[in-house]
């Protein structure tokens, strides 16, 4: 098993640069050009790269935004528009083993929370909002939960909520990450090998899992955006990061949902197939601070798309 991920890894990493980003008439395609041929890197406390990407108005309020699974810095393209118009300047760091961050195999969630704090210090950021999207909810969640004063507020968009939410049948692939890493890192390795190589199929089995609403995103700029991310999060050190998030949503996250004292907002999509209703009802009722919307007919990339102002507004009134 470990030859078949070492080989599937080398082959995203010949030509990790997706061609769904060439077109220069598209300005979503071009921003994510833009960031993954450049990232920006800054060297931590212990000695590791923490690589991320810049959005918006470079001279704006500053908001932090967490990727989900698989992805990386490009997905903030899809903010980029948004956040410029608002006069906000969106950072969009890259976790341990995605795309030139350093790994950090051991790593918990609220060892993030100590990454961000030094990307704050770095760029010379007192203190910063930060919105977490799907898999970067839980970590954004924590960034409030352990440093308060550094993220003094918390979005979540379709973030993966604790697994007590949802039932056995929708935990399975968590629960592989745990007793099945190898297996579940194939997986992954085969789903950015078909979003690189065979992109239609890829949009046509997303399309069909997806809610009715998401389709047009799919078959747009979007979709394509979404589908380059992959390859470019893995080039480097491969899909082990997203293995390691999937374990850790699956576990104890370290900290207490019920303390945290920050002001939470929460964005679900109601017809969202990838990461249920039932994850953000939970947050909502375990969070005290947490306020939630829940939105009716959008699916896990609308409820992104047609709120992204919203949220963007609201983290920084």
């Amino acid at each position: 098993m470990l030859n078949l991920v070492d080989t599937l890894r080398r082959l995203v990493r010949d030509d990790a640069l997706s061609p769904l980003l060439e077109d220069p008439s598209d300005e979503l395609l071009s921003v994510g050009r833009e960031l993954a041929e450049n990232p920006r890197t800054v060297r931590l406390p212990d000695g590791r790269q923490l690589s991320y990407g810049e959005v918006g108005d470079p001279d704006g309020e500053p908001v932090v935004a967490f990727h989900g699974v698989p992805s990386g810095r490009l997905g903030a393209a899809v903010l980029a528009a948004t956040a410029h118009d608002r006069g906000i300047r969106l950072i969009a760091p890259e976790r341990p083993g995605v795309g030139e961050s350093d790994p950090d195999p051991n790593r918990e969630l609220t060892d993030w929370s100590a990454d961000v704090t030094a990307l704050l210090d770095a760029l010379d950021i007192d203190a910063a909002p930060v919105v977490g999207i799907s898999g970067g909810g839980p970590y954004a969640l924590a960034c409030g939960a352990v440093a308060p004063d550094r993220f003094p507020r918390v979005a979540v968009c379709c973030g993966v909520g604790p697994m007590a939410a949802i039932g056995r049948t929708e935990r399975l692939l968590f629960s592989a990450a745990r007793y099945a890493p190898r297996l579940v890192g194939a997986f992954l390795s085969v789903e950015v090998l078909a979003a690189r190589y065979a992109p239609e199929r890829t949009v046509e089995r997303r399309v069909a899992a997806s809610a009715p609403d998401d389709e047009a995103l799919w078959r747009g700029p979007v979709g394509d955006l979404m589908l380059a991310s992959m390859p470019s999060a893995v080039e480097t050190h491969g899909v082990g990061a997203f293995v390691r998030d999937l374990q850790l949503y699956a576990g104890d996250w370290g900290f207490d949902l019920a303390d945290i004292e920050v002001p939470v907002g929460l964005w679900y999509g109601r017809a969202d197939r990838t990461v249920p209703e039932a994850m953000g009802r939970y947050l909502l009722d375990a969070v005290p601070t947490a306020d939630g919307h829940f939105c009716a007919g959008q699916g896990h990339i609308g409820v992104v798309v047609e709120n992204e102002a919203v949220i963007l507004d609201w983290l920084v009134e």
